[in-house]
């Protein structure tokens, strides 16, 4: 009897919380949108560049059609509400907990300009783009959450008339 007591005691307590990152965007068949490396749009997590801070934390996450709200798990590691998360990246802020999914730097994949003197005509943006054969676009939304490269991390750039991003280092 003491084993099956010890036993069902490791499996309660040796499994993890779900990571909330590992929620993704999935197209009407359920599939998730992934780029060309594997990696995923998560739902529930806000998109950064690779230096986003580490929280490395259980989180209660209550969860709706509108995204996330999450908060830090009580003293006990219980959620008064919500379910319980784990979030590797992110921070607190006056609203929340905010879990950060990281994306590899559009100019650490050398990808970046030089910013020219004068900002040319078009959007700015700060965000993540789809890269493939060396021309980046923004990721919006369905359909254009599908990749056929991968995604990066813009943190400084412009979407030109033609749809294409250029990042400035």
């Amino acid at each position: 009897m003491l084993p099956v007591i010890l036993s069902t005691l490791l499996s309660n307590f040796a499994t993890s919380d779900p990571n909330l990152c590992d929620l993704l965007h999935a197209d009407a068949s359920g599939a998730p949108y992934l780029d060309s490396t594997g990696q995923g749009l998560a739902r529930y997590c806000a998109w950064t560049g690779p230096e986003a801070p580490v929280l490395d934390a259980n989180l209660c996450c209550d969860i709706d059609v509108d995204g996330a709200a999450c908060t830090a798990a009580d003293h006990t590691g219980r959620c008064r509400s919500g379910t319980r998360f784990y979030c590797e990246y992110g921070e607190a802020t006056a609203a929340g907990v905010i879990c950060y999914q990281p994306f590899p730097s559009m100019c650490d994949a050398g990808l970046c300009v030089a910013p020219p003197d004068v900002p040319p005509p078009g959007l700015a943006i700060d965000g993540l783009v789809c890269c493939a054969g060396g021309v980046c676009v923004p990721v919006g939304g369905d359909p254009e959450w599908e990749c056929p490269g991968q995604y990066l991390a813009c943190p400084y750039g412009i979407q030109n008339a033609d749809g294409t991003v250029e990042c400035y280092t």
